[in-house]
């Protein structure tokens, strides 16, 4: 696709050599590796083959382990992948009084012993899905006490739109010490209403949907796995996967069991990993209405996709099937359907390899741009402005270099590893506690396929750095 700039967007041109960027005093940014620091080190280019088994879905689990505080008995969800993000949200449930026992990726939860309507302030430092159960414990027990989230830091999430919809059930919200304390004004629980999103924000719509489903009377606001889900614990909610909820709250809700939806985002990463490395990978389960954007992309820039069956994809990038390099794209992120803000950052690393320019606007969130700057270490050329980015592709005989980056979030972090695939010589990234909050096993998972990666701990060597 042509691609046209105005000169008062990208202002400033970066073209930062290679050889530059790989000399140690670049590098002064970098944690100091200890033995609790872990690192990811990958020799490319690497060519991957083979099939990948897809996990459940990190952000479909936490609102649906939210959802258990709901409910009168045991609850059992199938599928959780074994990630960070979850563990610390079981630790939140555990602290607040319900049993919770993981075992062979299920886990099953009974809150029926919930003596506590505080989250603890470190538990809540860990994860940003925590925040999800202030509205199934306002609803359930009338109260809650949760601290502002935590989790990465890509720029503005604000809360107010939460906070707006527990309003309009009948709370009454404050907003103190970094906390937030809702109650019920009645005293006893919250009352059906109508609010509309100002935007159309899946975590407010995920946690007022729980709160409304306990409400007294019929809510209309503006997530589908979720409402399945209440629905089976005896919830009544009409219009899930459209604009429109209608939800009549019951007074009570009984546990139920149910399994986790294959995970779109991993399902991306890994489409974006078979095309960075010009290679052809299977993958399943996947659904793949679910990532029909990322589809007519990596089409359009060249990839042959094909659907083995009901739940499996092929990727193939491979010279040999395509009989071309990729060519360039541009991508505007948006809620679903458009594309997924959570694929930006892997997607930009796959432009910086394809022919052409790129334009990467992220208009979901203010600061996810920082991979940017470790891509860069690495040889891409990528102009930032703002929340948009230039990406100039390579053209032929060029290539990405291996280099030490900083995973300085989750997404951001597999992108790295994603151009350390792809990369001429050794990537070492650091910080990859934000890779394996939200991906399971990354490593063994690319090592099946045959990349070569290693999951390290590092004793520390200051002069390396």
């Amino acid at each position: 696709m042509a691609l046209s700039c105005n000169s008062t967007l990208f202002p400033k041109p970066f073209f930062t050599s290679c050889s530059s960027q790989t000399q140690g005093t670049h590098f002064s940014n970098l944690p100091q590796p200890t033995k609790q620091d872990p690192i990811f080190k990958i020799k490319g280019p690497s060519t991957l083959s083979g099939h990948i088994t897809i996990s459940g879905s990190k952000n479909a689990s936490l609102p649906l382990l939210a959802a258990t505080l709901c409910c009168s008995g045991t609850s059992l969800l199938h599928n959780l992948p074994n990630v960070a993000d979850i563990q610390a949200m079981a630790s939140i449930l555990s602290s607040l009084g319900a049993k919770v026992d993981a075992f062979d990726g299920k886990m099953m939860v009974n809150s029926d012993g919930v003596g506590k309507v505080e989250v603890d302030l470190e538990e809540m430092k860990k994860i940003r899905g925590g925040f999800f159960v202030i509205g199934p414990l306002v609803a359930r027990f009338g109260e809650a006490v949760v601290a502002l989230p935590g989790g990465c830091n890509i720029g503005k999430r604000p809360v107010d739109l939460h906070l707006h919809g527990l309003r309009a059930l009948g709370a009454v919200v404050e907003l103190r010490d970094g906390k937030v304390w809702a109650r019920a004004a009645n005293g006893r629980g919250l009352v059906g209403g109508k609010f509309r999103l100002d935007y159309p924000s899946v975590g407010a719509t995920e946690t007022l949907m729980m709160a409304a489903s306990m409400a007294d009377g019929t809510t209309e606001p503006e997530v589908v796995d979720l409402a399945r889900f209440l629905t089976d614990c005896g919830a009544w909610i009409e219009g899930a996967g459209s604009d429109n909820l209608i939800i009549r709250g019951k007074r009570q809700l009984y546990g139920s069991e149910c399994v986790i939806k294959p995970d779109r985002i991993e399902t991306g990463t890994f489409m974006l990993a078979a095309a960075i490395t010009r290679s052809c990978i299977s993958m399943s389960p996947v659904i793949p209405s679910r990532v029909s954007c990322l589809i007519d992309k990596l089409s359009q820039a060249g990839c042959k996709i094909s659907r083995l069956d009901q739940q499996t994809l092929q990727v193939s990038a491979h010279p040999s099937h395509i009989g071309y390099d990729l060519k360039s794209f541009d991508i505007k992120t948006n809620p679903f359907p458009g594309f997924p803000t959570d694929l930006q950052p892997q997607t930009m690393a796959l432009l910086t390899t394809c022919t052409g320019s790129s334009l990467v606007e992220e208009s979901v969130f203010d600061n996810r741009m920082t991979h940017a700057r470790e891509l860069q270490k690495l040889g891409a050329r990528i102009q930032v402005s703002g929340s948009n980015a230039l990406v100039y592709g390579f053209d032929e005989g060029r290539a990405l270099q291996g280099s030490r980056v900083i995973a300085r979030d989750l997404r951001g972090g597999v992108s790295l590893i994603l151009a350390g695939l792809a990369a001429k010589g050794t990537t070492h990234i650091h910080d990859i506690a934000h890779i394996e909050r939200g991906y399971e096993n990354i490593d063994m998972k690319l090592q099946n396929l045959g990349a070569d990666i290693q999951r390290l701990t590092l004793t520390p060597v200051p002069h390396l750095l």
